[in-house]
């Protein structure tokens, strides 16, 4: 008798947390169901290639703000990192070696720190990021912060995300200022590449790029392999 009620038992809090289970998962559905109601995206689609960019003005460490994402008219590299991450080692010589090679009428740089902000403006003199725009983390809303560091976001002219990944060095944040340029609207928006750093929206090759030969089918250059 004694076991016939332990698994009668069992068997209701065995319903009981099916049913929590389920209650959880519908309050979930329904929230993001709410969130995209109201036009807010989840992190993951914000960043993903094709997507709209919300615009945003941020305000940067030297003073100022930076105007990105929405209908802006030049494309824009946000690279995000922070001085304790090991793999961001070579991000902030790799930035000023972006800043040389790109001017600023060809394609915006935002860097974003993930710093203390009374250790932001000695770090950024260490560094000699002075001339750059440079921005703390924690100044981004929740929703436009990446899960973590490195990250950088490539957002092509008129909003839409080109690129996304984890860069580690210069030709990289050049790769993925390239496909701000020559980014294919028009493909579907499943057809994402694959890159040794992150993923991108399908691209020209140069040749297609410089003129737009006719030809329809985008291509890709050093995919990754893993």
């Amino acid at each position: 008798m004694n076991s016939i009620w332990v698994t009668s038992m069992i068997l209701q809090w065995a319903v009981i947390l099916a049913l929590c289970l389920i209650v959880l998962s519908l309050m979930r559905q329904l929230g993001q169901l709410a969130l995209r109601l109201n036009g807010v995206k989840e992190r993951g689609e914000i960043f993903a290639p094709f997507s709209e960019f919300p615009e945003h003005t941020l305000s940067l460490v030297k003073g100022g703000d930076f105007r990105f994402g929405g209908a802006q008219k030049t494309p824009c590299l946000v690279v995000f990192f922070a001085p304790k991450c090991s793999a961001c080692g070579l991000l902030p010589e790799a930035i000023k070696g972006f800043a040389k090679k790109k001017s600023s009428a060809e394609i915006t740089l935002l860097a974003v720190i993930d710093i203390e902000r009374s250790a932001a403006a000695g770090y950024i003199a260490d560094k000699s990021l002075e001339s750059m725009s440079v921005a703390i983390l924690e100044d981004f809303p929740e929703h436009l912060k990446p899960e973590g560091v490195p990250f950088a976001v490539a957002i092509a002219a008129g909003g839409k995300i080109a690129a996304r990944g984890k860069p580690k060095n210069l030709p990289h944040l050049l790769e993925m200022a390239e496909l701000t340029q020559n980014m294919v609207e028009m493909a579907p928006t499943h057809s994402r590449r694959k890159h040794e750093w992150g993923e991108s929206a399908p691209y020209w090759s140069p040749d297609q790029a410089n003129g737009r030969s006719g030809r329809s089918e985008p291509v890709t250059s050093r995919v990754a392999t893993d």
